[in-house]
């Protein structure tokens, strides 16, 4: 048989151009899948594998058989081969010997090979009537001197599609295929290091913010495991408005990063503002200290006026007053629940009953407390909303300080952006329709759908999932919110329980 003749101008240009490629590749199972099919083609190799040392030994990560149509890993079928033992009693694998001593073996024929044991190749020939004959194996050896795989190429082939040994020289070309594609992997590896090392970060960071209060525990992880399913229902779409939006890994990495992070600048809010239960927080109960006062000063008044005149009539008036007083008490009390819509009646009402006088000299309530129970809706009054809508200006200063690389680049804006609205009502910038990042918008619906369903806030009680969607249609309805999105959300029915149920 005759080999194909060595050409170094041609192999060499030929190595140029597969680590051109090599460093290109950005996907880390295609890169696998390149090394080997690169090394078989330049060898004219038949068959191949690729192995990546793990804590178990060598990984079977791809392997290639043309003349069995056999390629699994990677893109391929799965590889269900045990892992191979990576120990110096483990020496007579060839591949195991190459990893531990960094060099290459070229075998003309394994079947007349003596310093190895190819037991298993053998018994795979007598099953298959495959003929395993040359191999080639190199170690993947990084720039560090640490190899972190192997390749073993099997049967090359001249260009009469005869098997031939390996060529001598062919060696050198695949050792230096061999380096560039552990290169290729090591600094693959160091960016998914990396990535991975920010993700955890910013993720530790999201739980301990919200772990700053019982209320809020679930909230982060919830808005960024909806973003993900949501942004996978828009890009499997094939017809209707958003039929073009399409959601590569990227792209839902940063919206799923911008999740976490949305509410990052939370962590410099006062709990007393960030968890404050009702309109009076935790002055309710000097409130209702006073009113308890009120009640016992008007007894005592009464017992002293019939010591000294034992009429009717006076102990009527007295009763009067405490019955006035449970009535303010009960009004208090509801008007304290976030729930309760204050309307001009109703803080005319607190109005008068803030100037009484409970002691001789003491109003019953002093004017931030007054001021707290006319908040027309929610807990927060102004200044207390300024404060937890200054969370964004917090989590910019933050956000600042990170040095995001080009592929998390619109992480920032799409988590600033998050309580925008497209009427320009929102904060912090104002801004409108398309001014706002579609992923901005899409997490702005989830947020406030999440706020409105979740089960662990104080200050209010959980909607159902059809209440929280009717009132996203309305703020749509408004301008408010991207209504194709909404329409999305709602047919994709991620916000559902288990099995799709609405609850």
């Amino acid at each position: 048989m005759k080999e194909t003749p060595f050409r170094a101008e041609e192999h060499l240009e030929e190595l140029l151009n597969i680590g051109i490629a090599l460093s290109a590749e950005k996907d880390h199972t295609k890169l696998l899948e390149r090394i080997l099919t690169e090394a078989r083609k330049i060898t004219g190799a038949d068959a191949g594998t690729l192995y990546l040392c793990g804590d178990e030994g060598l990984l079977f990560k791809i392997i290639q058989n043309d003349t069995m149509g056999v390629y699994q890993g990677g893109q391929g079928e799965p590889v269900d081969l045990p892992p191979v033992p990576l120990n110096p009693d483990n020496i007579h694998n060839v591949s195991s010997w190459v990893a531990l001593n960094k060099k290459s073996v070229n075998i003309p024929d394994v079947y007349t090979a003596e310093d190895f044991d190819f037991s298993g190749p053998k018994k795979y020939d007598a099953l298959t009537n495959y003929r395993t004959k040359s191999m080639l194996v190199v170690p993947l050896e990084n720039y560090e001197g640490e190899v972190i795989g192997v390749l073993q190429l099997i049967n090359a082939k001249n260009d009469q599609g005869e098997i031939v040994p390996f060529a001598t020289e062919m060696e050198k070309i695949i050792f230096s295929l061999a380096s560039q594609a552990a290169v290729s992997l090591t600094n693959m590896q160091y960016i998914e290091e990396i990535d991975n090392l920010l993700h955890s970060f910013v993720q530790v960071m999201a739980t301990a913010i919200d772990a700053r209060t019982p209320y809020n525990v679930n909230h982060t992880r919830s808005i960024a495991e909806l973003a993900e399913k949501l942004a996978l229902y828009i890009d499997g779409l094939e017809n209707g408005p958003l039929a073009a939006e399409r959601f590569p890994e990227n792209r839902i990495v940063q919206l799923v990063m911008a999740a976490w992070l949305h509410d990052i600048g939370k962590v410099a809010i006062p709990l007393s503002v960030m968890d404050k239960p009702s309109r009076l927080g935790k002055r309710r109960e000097i409130v209702d200290m006073k009113l308890e006062l009120a009640a016992v000063q008007l007894k005592y008044e009464l017992s002293q006026a019939k010591a000294q005149d034992d009429d009717p009539a006076v102990e009527a008036d007295f009763e009067q007053k405490l019955a006035y007083l449970d009535h303010v008490a009960e009004l208090i009390a509801k008007v304290d629940l976030p729930s309760t819509f204050v309307d001009k009646e109703l803080a005319e009402e607190l109005n008068k009953i803030a100037r009484w006088e409970y002691l001789p000299g003491q109003y019953l309530l002093t004017d931030e407390e007054l001021k707290d129970l006319c908040i027309p809706r929610g807990t927060l009054n102004d200044e207390e909303r300024k404060i937890m809508e200054n969370h964004v200006a917090v989590a910019q200063r933050m956000l600042d300080k990170i040095p995001f690389n080009s592929r998390l680049k619109d992480v920032p804006a799409w988590a600033l952006s998050h309580h925008e609205l497209l009427d320009g009502t929102g904060y912090p910038l104002g801004l409108r329709g398309e001014e706002i990042p579609l992923e901005a918008r899409l997490l702005t619906i989830l947020d406030v759908y999440d706020a409105l369903t979740a089960t662990d806030r104080p200050y209010k009680k959980p909607m159902s999932p059809q209440a929280a969607l009717n009132i996203l249609d309305k703020m749509a309805e408004e301008g408010k919110l991207d209504s194709l999105l909404l329409d999305a959300f709602k047919k994709s029915r991620v916000w559902a329980g288990e099995g799709g149920n609405d609850h």
